[in-house]
């Protein structure tokens, strides 16, 4: 049985696949997508919201270890997407922010992304939009579960291990 329900499930994503591997060339989409990393691109969307993070903040909203928020945060710097500013009341904080060239880029790309899920709305009757919601809601649960069963496994693994210096 569980070689015919691999067979469906194969042959759904390679089905899913074909009909939307239109999404994947580059002429749908603007350059965004394809001039920032993942963890660049969430960036960008936790300082907008938040408008003003330290680095602990980012890393925890990513889920990356500070050293590569270091990294990501540099290469934005470098783009002139975020700048880095000293909290006035703390000197030791240091606090991202967006630049006006990081909140344009940010706010054209919300705005071509609002316009396609406004059309997809729009498609939509009542009883489908509700239906998306609820099917949607138990995607996202069942990813966030395995995701922190693998993480509870992964930090099982980690072990300070003892070595001697001679």
């Amino acid at each position: 049985m569980e070689k015919k329900e691999d067979v469906f499930f194969e042959n759904l994503f390679y089905n899913y696949l074909d009909q939307m591997k239109f999404l994947f060339f580059p002429d749908k989409w603007s350059s965004i997508s394809l001039d920032y990393s993942k963890n660049e691109l969430l960036s960008i969307v936790f300082i907008y919201r938040k408008e003003s993070v330290n680095m602990s903040e980012i890393a925890e909203y990513i889920n990356a270890p500070l050293n590569t928020v270091t990294g990501v945060i540099n290469r934005l710097e470098k783009k002139q997407i975020v700048e880095r500013k000293r909290d006035l009341k703390d000197k030791r904080v240091v606090n991202i922010i967006l630049t006006q060239k990081g909140k344009q880029l940010y706010e054209e790309e919300k705005k071509e992304i609002i316009y396609y899920v406004k059309e997809v709305y729009k498609s939509l009757t009542e009883e489908e939009k509700k239906s998306i919601m609820i099917i949607s809601g138990k995607i996202i649960s069942v990813l966030k579960s395995d995701k922190i069963k693998e993480n509870k496994q992964r930090k099982k693994g980690k072990r300070v291990r003892k070595i001697t210096i001679e």
